[in-house]
Order: C-alpha cells, then sequence, then structure tokens
C-alpha cells in the first residue's frame, strides 16, 4: 500500500490498490455511473461513491473537467516560454503571471530558467502580445518562446 501525502499537512489518506484501479478508471471517463465502475471493481455501489467522496474530501480527486479541442477552445497558437527570474520577486511574479488568463500551466524547473510556461491564444499576433506583456513584468530577467507547430500526443492521464 503506498500514500499519497495531501497539501493539508494534517491529512494522509492511503491509496489502495482499488483506489488505484477506480482513478484509472476515473480519469479514462469522470462521467461513468458509480454504479458501473463499482460492477468493474467488485465492491457494492456504497461502498464505492464513499471512497470517492473520501478521495474528494482528502484532496486526491481535486474535480471533474471537460477536454476541450484547441478548434472548440478557440486557442489555436501555443507556446512554451522560459523565464529566468529575480529570485527576490518570485512571489509577486508568479501572481501577475497567475492572473493572465493566457497562461496555462505553468512549471517550476532546474537549471538556467526558472520556468516554463504554456501559452495559449486564438492568433499569433495575440500570443506575441502576451509573451510581450510577461517580458514586462518586474522580476522577468528574460525570457525565450518557443511555439508549438504540432502537437504529436497529449496524456491527460497520470500513472499511478
Amino acid at each position: 500500500m503506498v500514500a499519497a501525502r495531501i497539501e493539508r499537512e494534517d491529512l494522509f489518506v492511503e491509496l489502495t490498490e482499488k483506489d488505484r484501479q477506480l482513478l484509472a478508471l476515473m480519469q479514462k471517463n469522470a462521467r461513468e455511473p458509480v454504479a458501473s465502475l463499482a460492477r468493474q471493481l467488485g465492491v457494492s455501489r456504497t461502498a464505492l461513491q464513499e471512497r470517492i467522496q473520501k478521495l474528494e474530501a482528502g484532496g486526491i480527486i481535486e474535480g471533474y473537467t471537460v477536454r476541450l479541442t484547441k478548434a472548440a477552445a478557440q486557442n489555436a497558437v501555443h507556446c512554451f516560454t522560459l523565464a529566468a527570474l529575480n529570485n527576490k520577486s518570485y512571489p509577486d511574479v508568479s501572481r501577475k503571471i497567475k492572473a493572465m488568463p493566457s497562461i496555462q500551466a505553468v512549471y517550476a524547473i532546474t537549471g538556467e530558467w526558472d520556468l516554463i510556461i504554456h501559452l495559449a491564444a486564438e492568433t499569433l499576433e495575440k500570443l506575441n502580445r502576451e509573451v510581450n506583456a510577461l517580458n514586462e513584468i518586474g522580476g522577468v530577467i528574460k525570457t525565450a518562446s518557443h511555439v508549438v507547430m504540432e502537437t504529436k500526443f497529449n496524456r491527460t492521464i497520470y500513472a499511478l
């Protein structure tokens, strides 16, 4: 049995093999009826519903979403921008970056750069404006952007 540490320090959730199987099924189709999931896992519907609620309360399951195609989302142009920051300004930069709706994700990394920032916009012109806005944030020392030409695959299911 492997335990997963949750953000809240006072909470510790143990993931069983059944939990891992459940989470794998739910990542493939979160709309699968609980009764169907219970049958597949060989447990009662009530027991499974209680476990799902515990996983939600424990922070293992953060929510249920819909994945849109790029065309549907109207964000046809994506780029990944590397950013180097002045370490003293990191909290302020992070807050300002988080407020930009074009930013899809931010990853803290090791090495010469501090962040990888995934941006998306409707057009290359709008994307360029967003990258320029990043460069204007105090504490951002330098950036380097790489426009996505084609997505080969996008894995959205996490290995457990």
